[in-house]
């Protein structure tokens, strides 16, 4: 499914006549990529997904993501990572991780604690006194998902996951998330315009256009939607 274009998908899923509302129904333990083109309308979706704009009548109160209920429970509920590098990085890692965990109050036993997992468990020992300027870029996103699972949240939101990234470095944070999900149990909810992204890791895909989501699947089905009646014709010339 990776060689077409969010376009094409749209394109085909639109003359199916399937559209409606952003899904609201998130199911705990999922993860669920929301596929939409780069611009502003998906940083709009991302800013009410992270509560800082009010919802639009498209998220129900019932939402498992609780979007329009108690917004200092919400946030406190799920760790953001954003699209662009939100790190300082004239600190070391470690000293970035102590910082956010100051900022969720976390105490002085819980906040040690809690830095020694995060670099243990995000394979971050060799770069974890590193100032973060210097660090590879799949580290810097390791160490940026690893901050916000600081505070044990239920919910990871991020805004392209492998955004700037090289093929390996996307892979391994892929590897990564179906890690979290699988072994802790994270619900994860990310936007992104790869199609690698949301056919290696998602249990549910969402395709957004125009403001509306014109299809919500599995990958395994808009892969079989992709294929359909797309057998492709070679003429050649002969040879002498």
């Amino acid at each position: 499914m990776g060689a077409f274009t969010i376009e094409g998908l749209i394109e085909r899923l639109e003359r199916l006549q399937a559209c409606g509302p952003i899904p609201s129904d998130v199911k705990r333990g999922e993860v669920l990529g929301i596929l939409c083109p780069r611009g502003q309308s998906r940083k709009t979706l991302v800013a009410i997904l992270m509560t800082i704009l009010f919802p639009v009548p498209a998220f129900a109160e019932t939402s498992s993501l609780a979007i329009l209920g108690d917004l200092g429970d919400v946030r406190r509920s799920m760790g953001i990572i954003f699209q662009d590098p939100s790190l300082d990085r004239a600190l070391t890692g470690r000293e970035n991780l102590e910082f956010h965990a100051r900022l969720c109050c976390l105490d002085d036993r819980t906040r040690e604690r809690r830095i020694s997992e995060v670099i243990e468990l995000f394979g971050l020992a060799g770069v974890a006194d590193t100032v973060v300027g210097i660090c590879p870029p799949t580290m810097v996103r390791r160490l940026e998902i690893a901050r916000a699972f600081l505070s044990h949240p239920g919910l990871l939101l991020l805004a392209d996951p492998t955004g700037g990234l090289d093929e390996p470095g996307a892979r391994d944070i892929r590897r990564l998330l179906r890690q979290l999900n699988r072994e802790r149990g994270v619900t994860i909810v990310f936007t992104t315009h790869a199609m690698a992204d949301t056919e290696e890791i998602c249990d549910r895909v969402a395709v957004v256009d125009g403001g509306e989501v014109v299809a919500l699947d599995t990958p395994e089905t808009f892969r079989a939607i992709m294929t359909v009646d797309d057998a492709l014709a070679l003429e050649l010339d002969d040879v002498p």
